[in-house]
């Protein structure tokens, strides 16, 4: 069973499930693959435990239970954020040559589950940003099909090998309406200039940026419907910036496109307590 494909440049990265009945295990296994024939396996899990059609409306299916979020090449590293039994973990696998590989495992913390009786599947959702050459933010969502939402933001620094959890400072928050409907079908990409001028703008208007400080717009992390209904109606976009210096602390500013509203806030990076 093929439960995840995504095409990346000139690879596509599978995850496949098998069953072994006489064994009784489920297997998962991920794949690089440069062609149809040409793969290397970069992963492999396994659960004593495999799906049986007859027990799916008390158990549920087994194979539903890791789940691969999201997945993207940088500099001949695959990150990939990953759902394995009620935790997210962000693996990485730096390669060497075109067969070899190290990989590392980064514990991202537990997303509340619960029986498939009263819960049902689990959920996972994620996307993986680079912001700069060695800083990765992360949007989670996540739960079951019973419950489920949006989970705090992470980042990845590559320098110290670190995965932290972005926590904003929602009682600071400053609000400031716009009424300009902004962004319903900007396409951000090819826009980074008037971005840059735009968010520049909004911050030395309210006090939160000197007209002579240094800014540098970085990139954003779009996370509206625009994927489902073309034009951005509901959801929130993050912007990232420096200001002062380029090797200043990275700030992040929000759009709330439903109420077309901008949101200033500080936030901390806490660190995510391993893994038990």
């Amino acid at each position: 069973m093929e439960a995840y494909t995504k095409k990346i440049d000139n690879l596509e990265i599978k995850m496949l499930v098998d069953t072994n009945l006489k064994e009784q295990k489920t297997f998962w296994n991920i794949y690089v693959y440069n062609s149809k024939k040409d793969s290397v396996l970069i992963d492999h899990f396994e659960y004593s435990k495999i799906y049986e059609k007859e027990q799916e409306y008390i158990s549920g299916d087994i194979r539903k239970h890791i789940i691969i979020g999201d997945v993207i090449l940088e500099h001949k590293t695959i990150y990939l954020m990953l759902y394995k039994h009620g935790k997210t973990y962000l693996n990485t696998y730096e390669f060497t040559d075109d067969k070899k590989f190290i990989k590392n495992e980064y514990f991202g913390g537990s997303i509340r589950s619960g029986s498939y009786v009263n819960y049902g599947h689990p959920l996972y959702l994620a996307e993986i940003k680079p912001i700069t050459e060695n800083e990765l933010f992360i949007y989670l969502a996540g739960g079951t099909e019973m419950s489920s939402g949006v989970l705090p933001m992470q980042k990845f620094n590559n320098l110290s090998k670190k995965l932290t959890r972005i926590i904003f400072n929602e009682n600071s928050t400053k609000k400031i309406e716009n009424n300009e409907k902004l962004f319903e079908t900007l396409v951000l990409e090819q826009n980074k200039e008037k971005i840059g001028t735009l968010i520049k703008k909004i911050l030395i208007e309210n006090n939160h940026l000197k007209i002579n400080d240094n800014f540098k717009y970085l990139g954003f992390l779009d996370r509206s419907n625009l994927k489902k209904t073309r034009v951005r109606s509901k959801g929130l976009i993050y912007f990232f910036f420096q200001e002062k210096s380029i090797n200043s602390n990275i700030k992040i500013i929000k759009y709330n496109i439903s109420k077309s509203e901008w949101l200033i806030a500080d936030f901390k990076e806490e660190r995510i307590k391993s893994e038990e």
